[in-house]
């Protein structure tokens, strides 16, 4: 009889093991984030806020990404290039121009833009008012200070969609990245960004006037986000998550610039918060023009980047610019 009651009670105790064990859930086990790195193209400053909210307010995290955002800049004299970071492997994503993202392609080099963070190019000849540069045909005998290179190129291609003979503009070289040789009056204009320079002279107590080189069939891709084909190939889902934390960023940005002037701040505090907020608000309208969504980009103005690239003889030949972008990322984040 013993035996019977302590084989009841064993049987009694495994059946209610059994069933505390039903009523368990298994705890998951979390996927850790996944590292990313990204090489700025630029020391941490305003123009790259949008990495800093999609970090700050989480986006990053919502997306299971582990982020590093190096700085760019110059390193020892000598300019930290974001294409040749990616490529080497030493990133996985950078920040560069559609000028630089065309001469890569057409060099066979395989990186390809994903987003951008301005929808149109800041670049323009700045002036004082008092100067009554209104047009490009006001520049005529007059003295403009622009930086050697692409900048001039641009300059010239400018003025001779214009109709205007470029030696009838007095091109000087720009000396440096202020604006005194403008404020002083040794130059009548100078070529620089609306958002940078154009604020730097209204800081500076003087009324600006702005011809904008995309007004003028100049446009540019001045601040865009890429990677490579093979990223793009092995690691779709990375990429994704990658732009639409990035994308949230963004809007972060345009909905709140006060917050991201305080987050900029955070990554680089030498700078001044309220010059970073007027750089911010002045460039809002070039990331989302009107009737746009952020970060979005067009084949028609890839292709016409193209075809000033050609007329000023940066690129030789056409390439197929589908190569060197894809909206597919953004398409999807857009669709749902």
């Amino acid at each position: 009889m013993l035996r019977s009651k302590c084989f009841f009670l064993a049987l009694m105790v495994l059946f209610a093991v059994v069933l505390s064990g039903c009523g368990t859930t298994p705890t998951a086990t979390p996927i850790p984030p996944t590292p990313v790195s990204v090489q700025l193209s630029w020391t941490h400053e305003y123009s790259l806020a949008s990495f800093y909210t999609a970090e700050l307010n989480g986006h990053f995290a919502e997306q299971n990404l582990d982020v590093t955002l190096e700085a760019g800049g110059f390193v020892n004299g000598t300019y930290i290039e974001p294409i040749d970071q990616v490529l080497a492997g030493e990133v996985d994503f950078g920040a560069s121009n559609a000028t630089s993202i065309l001469q890569a392609r057409a060099e066979g080099k395989p990186v390809v833009a994903i987003a951008t963070i301005l929808q149109r190019s800041p670049t323009a000849v700045i002036s004082l008012a008092a100067a009554n540069i209104q047009t490009p045909a006001d520049l005529v005998g007059k003295t403009v200070a622009v930086a050697e290179g692409g900048a001039t190129q641009l300059l010239n291609a400018m003025l001779t969609s214009q109709g205007i003979d470029v030696a009838d503009v007095n091109i000087v070289p720009r000396p440096g990245f202020g604006v005194d040789p403008l404020l002083n009056g040794d130059v009548d204009a100078l070529v620089g960004w609306i958002f940078n320079e154009g604020v730097q002279v209204q800081e500076a107590g003087q009324e600006a006037n702005f011809l904008l080189l995309t007004d003028y069939g100049i446009p540019d891709y001045s601040n865009l986000i890429f990677t490579t084909e093979q990223m793009i190939n092995e690691r779709p889902d990375v990429v994704e998550r990658f732009v639409r934390a990035v994308i949230a960023g963004l809007q972060d940005v345009v909905d709140n610039p006060e917050q991201a002037a305080q987050y900029t701040l955070q990554y680089n505090n030498t700078l001044d918060q309220d010059q970073q907020l007027r750089r911010l608000q002045a460039s809002i309208p070039l990331i989302q023009p009107a009737r746009t969504q952020v970060g979005t980009m067009q084949e028609s103005v890839w292709q016409d980047i193209q075809t000033v690239l050609i007329d000023v003889g940066i690129l030789s030949e056409a390439i197929d610019v589908n190569t060197a972008y894809t909206s597919s990322f953004l398409d999807q984040i857009y669709s749902e």
